[in-house]
């Protein structure tokens, strides 16, 4: 077992990928939200949704078109799933460290965690 999608490519925290979510979501990006260390171990990876149309919650994070998208774009903290990584299919670009922080930070915020991390 590896860090490979579908494609054989290894994926990391950060990477953008299409996959094919099936029913009314259908085919799209998703940026990766597993931690490295793990990804090479583990059959499943969680992610997040990539969409072109943001509504201006504090949960989607805007990207432009980072990660090789085609139109700008916005990080949807607020869709998450846990996938199995035979479901990646193409491998688009990859997030710089400072949007993964902010998309880390909107996570947090999704999942009501605030108060966890706040006396750290």
């Amino acid at each position: 077992m590896d860090s490979r999608g579908k494609l054989g490519v290894i994926v990391n925290r950060g990477d953008v990928c299409i996959v094919d979510l099936g029913g009314r979501l259908g085919r799209r990006p998703v940026v990766i939200l597993t931690r490295n260390n793990v990804i090479a171990f583990i059959n499943k990876v969680t992610v997040a949704e990539i969409t072109t149309q943001g509504k201006g919650y504090p949960t989607e994070i805007p990207i432009q078109t980072a990660g090789n998208l085609p139109q700008d774009s916005y990080v949807l903290a607020d869709n998450l799933h846990t996938i199995p990584k035979n479901l990646l299919q193409k491998h688009t670009g990859t997030l710089d460290n400072e949007t993964m922080h902010r998309v880390s930070r909107a996570v947090v915020l999704a999942l009501g965690l605030e108060e966890t991390f706040a006396s750290r």
